[in-house]
């Protein structure tokens, strides 16, 4: 089954069959809640697929993408547009295979699945944790949504329990933030630091670390920081 806390969220969808289908799905590997946002589908068209979950589309929650964000620790987006350029970090992925120990460390967590027919933006993904993609062959990589939502959902729901201390966004924005300040106090290039924040970010949510141990590497990296710009101010 899938870790405590996890939801999954639609953003914008149209076709009542997949729709109907996720819901099924929501049902299926016991996700916590439905989110729509923006949707553009008749309810109760959709409620004829999902067959015995149709309580689920009754239950779901319409809203906007900036509550859904603020109501979970993580999101992960998914794709089938991977990164073609290392600087596009947004859309470097991590396997789906690890999407059970990735979600078991939040608290509340939302599996994210874009449009229809051209699935999330550039904006939508920036505003996720994580981006996730199903590995297809390149000569048609975009899966259906209902069929992506079953695979993704299957796979995040194979591993254990996990013990200790969880991650939440709080504690990865200000490792990012501080990781960040050491990079302009040593004077790297701009095109070095241009997407340091997001990769920072993004490989914090990938780790195994606790919000403890982010924290440590914040105050390191901060009092590092503060030490460098002491240190050029006296010899000015």
């Amino acid at each position: 089954m899938l870790p405590r806390g996890v939801s999954v969220t639609l953003v914008g969808p149209k076709g009542p069959v997949n729709v109907g289908h996720v819901a099924r799905l929501v049902q299926n590997f016991g996700a916590d809640k439905l989110y729509l946002v923006e949707p553009k589908v008749d309810i109760s068209v959709a409620a004829v697929y999902a067959s015995h979950a149709s309580s689920v589309l009754d239950n779901a929650i319409v809203t906007s993408f900036e509550k859904v964000r603020r109501d979970h620790d993580l999101l992960v987006a998914t794709t089938a547009v991977r990164a073609s350029r290392k600087s596009n970090v947004i859309r470097r992925t991590v396997s789906p295979d690890r999407l059970h120990d990735v979600l078991s460390k939040s608290k509340t967590s939302s599996l994210v699945f874009g449009r229809d027919s051209t699935g999330l933006t550039n904006s939508e993904i920036a505003m996720c944790d994580l981006t996730t993609t199903i590995e297809a062959s390149p000569a048609y990589r975009s899966l259906n949504l209902g069929h992506a939502a079953a695979v993704v959902l299957y796979l995040a729901s194979h591993g254990g329990p996990r013990k200790g201390a969880q991650q939440g966004r709080r504690a990865r924005e200000v490792f990012a933030e501080s990781f960040y300040e050491l990079a302009l106090a040593s004077r790297l290039p701009r095109h070095k630091t241009r997407n340091l924040f997001e990769t920072a970010k993004r490989a914090a949510a990938a780790s195994e670390l606790t919000d403890a141990q982010l924290n440590l590497f914040s105050g390191v990296f901060r009092k590092a920081a503060g030490t460098m710009k002491a240190q050029r101010g006296s010899k000015t």
